[in-house]
């Protein structure tokens, strides 16, 4: 009985299911899935809305306001596949995508399992993956938010498993597939691709420092990257007459949280879905033509107020890692209750992290660059412009890890008699 129970807990798919199951279980009971009045707050459903009665990849927001690349196209895509057979804004389409959500969140937890295996030990795998299962945070995004926030996460971890995996490997199916894998994450959330060049370049050096041959491996991985997007990139270019690299909201968003009123989060009179004045001048110009009057405008202000730019910077590192405050927070949020204890724990996990990654790097652990690099260059683009709570969720998954690592750590120093056998590689 005792050896069975050990085997379900030490079981990654026991962890995905048992985290299956507490989402969907939590989404029947609250009902989180009537998004009643809700759904056109979630710009991917107005995308998924238009692309489902047959308008095109268009109209982000409740009124017309023509061909847009407003957010990375692939989940406004699978979710006007779900409106195509379940109805647009219906019941039936809102389950459908809380399921889909907590689909990807519950594999996170064999992802989160196999990464802290591999890089430390079994023990803090097992944690791990348990602790993403019930994560409430993790819990949240997946049934109250039609979003791509769940997959987002799946796979930045999914291509950090694979980083780990592919060190020293040249064969040319593997390096296709890193690539195909780095296209679609290009295409759900374009902010990943900031670790890209990190992780690629970590892979090209184990190749080097083994001998093996790597120019042939990267190109080729590079150019099925290139080619993932492509369609995409020859969409935009046709429609808009201008290269536009996946996404074209960067001006509003830097507009929004950089201006005289900027307290370091979004200011919705500055915002073009906001102010009714400034949505007026989108409808007319097109999308194109109002996120670059929104960044010129957006850069003149930072140019005429540099140390009040730095100053918002730096409140945006401490909001992505710290919490937004309480009196910027989402009032409908389900959190609102206990947003103290919301932000003290969002503090919390950043501080465990970042001492469990100093940590590792101490003890020089193996890929610890890995980790480094994705915490360091995955935010930069919300510290210049604007940042949410939910943008950190992509890399959820390497922060639990390393905190569990950290919690680990201390409990084998204090409780020695009862100290696993460490199986982390050392470099």
């Amino acid at each position: 009985m005792k050896s069975t129970l050990v085997k379900i807990i030490r079981s990654p798919l026991c962890m995905v299911l048992a985290a299956f199951l507490v989402r969907v279980v939590y989404s029947l009971i609250t009902r989180s899935y009537h998004f009643v009045g809700l759904w056109d707050m979630f710009e991917p459903a107005n995308l998924a809305r238009s692309l489902a009665t047959g308008r095109g990849y268009s109209d982000p927001y409740v009124a017309t306001t023509g061909p847009s690349a407003l957010i990375a196209p692939v989940y406004p895509w699978i979710t006007s596949l779900v409106f195509r057979a379940f109805g647009v804004f219906s019941y039936g389409s809102g389950f459908a995508m809380v399921v889909f959500n907590s689909i990807f969140s519950a594999l996170t937890c064999w992802t989160v399992y196999r990464i802290a295996h591999r890089v430390f030990n079994e023990t803090v795998a097992v944690w791990s993956g348990w602790l993403w299962a019930s994560s409430p945070f993790a819990i949240y995004y997946s049934v109250d938010w039609i979003w791509e926030s769940t997959l987002s996460a799946f796979l930045l971890s999914v291509l950090f498993l694979l980083t780990l995996e592919m060190e020293g490997n040249a064969r040319l199916t593997s390096w296709l597939t890193y690539g195909v894998l780095w296209g679609i994450a290009g295409l759900t959330n374009t902010a990943e691709l900031a670790w890209l060049p990190f992780s690629g370049c970590w892979l090209a050096y184990q190749l080097h420092r083994r001998g093996k041959r790597f120019l042939t491996p990267v190109l080729l991985g590079a150019a099925v990257f290139w080619i993932t997007l492509s369609p995409w990139l020859v969409r935009n270019y046709v429609v808009f007459g201008k290269m536009v690299f996946i996404r074209d909201n960067f001006g509003n968003e830097f507009r929004s949280g950089n201006n005289p009123l900027s307290q370091g989060v979004k200011v919705a009179n500055y915002d073009m879905a906001a102010n009714g004045q400034i949505f007026a001048v989108y409808q007319h110009l097109g999308e194109i033509e109002i996120n670059k009057k929104q960044a010129d405008e957006g850069k003149e202000w930072v140019a005429q107020h540099p140390q009040r730019f730095v100053e918002l910077c730096l409140l945006r590192f401490y909001y992505f890692w710290g919490g937004i405050p309480e009196k910027y927070d989402n009032a409908d949020d389900p959190f609102a209750p206990l947003r103290h204890l919301k932000n003290l724990l969002f503090l919390a996990s950043s501080l465990l992290a970042v001492a469990g990654l100093v940590l590792a790097i101490k003890k020089r652990v193996h890929a610890t660059f890995l980790f480094a690099t994705v915490l360091v260059f995955y935010p930069l683009t919300y510290y210049i412009s604007v940042t949410e709570l939910r943008y950190r969720h992509a890399i959820e998954p390497e922060l639990l890890i390393l905190s569990v690592y950290l919690l680990w750590s201390v409990a084998v120093r204090f409780l020695p008699h009862r100290q696993p056998v460490q199986d982390e590689v050392m470099v």
